[in-house]
């Protein structure tokens, strides 16, 4: 099985992220924290960066507060913290945490895609807690479609302009 750190290494290197898909900076040297995505379509990764803390709070300033209530409105009704964060603790792996959606425990394996999400903190160790987590396309839909236009408009940008050809 695969250790839960390495489902965060990047699939382009086989190594863990080194620097921030915006500002390039090294993640090691900004002393913050950071934020690890990676987006799949079955079982191929279609997408995947890290995020210093600077830039993840600035790009999130940018979503309108409309779109931060209804995120936050999802991840408080659509998912049972308290009861993820005890089964994962009695987990015998730690990467098991990563074979179902977080909010509808929908099974990794029988999903058309699904998005990883991790935090390290400043030394590239895994901050353990309500991240590492899997949400399924259904479910990261259901977020996406509460984002009002301008967000949206934002995330959009934000593909475009930091990954070519997509």
């Amino acid at each position: 099985m695969i250790k839960l750190e390495q489902w965060f290494d990047s699939l382009e290197t086989g190594k863990p992220f080194d620097t921030c898909r915006i500002c390039v900076q090294s993640l090691r040297e900004t002393a913050d924290s950071w934020i690890v995505n990676k987006h799949y379509h079955r079982e191929e990764c279609i997408l995947e960066y890290a995020i210093c803390e600077g830039c993840r709070k600035d790009f999130s300033g940018r979503f309108s507060e409309a779109s931060k209530a209804e995120i936050r409105s999802f991840l408080e009704s659509e998912i049972d913290w308290e009861a993820r964060l005890l089964e994962w603790m009695a987990l015998d792996q730690p990467a098991e945490k990563l074979d179902h959606c977080v909010a509808c425990r929908t099974s990794r394996t029988g999903i058309d895609g699904f998005t990883l999400s991790a935090q390290f903190n400043g030394d590239g160790t895994l901050i353990n807690g309500a991240l590492p987590l899997l949400l399924c396309s259904g479910c990261v839909g259901n977020i996406t479609s509460r984002l009002s236009d301008e967000s949206q408009k934002v995330w959009q940008d934000f593909i475009s302009d930091y990954f070519e050809g997509l």
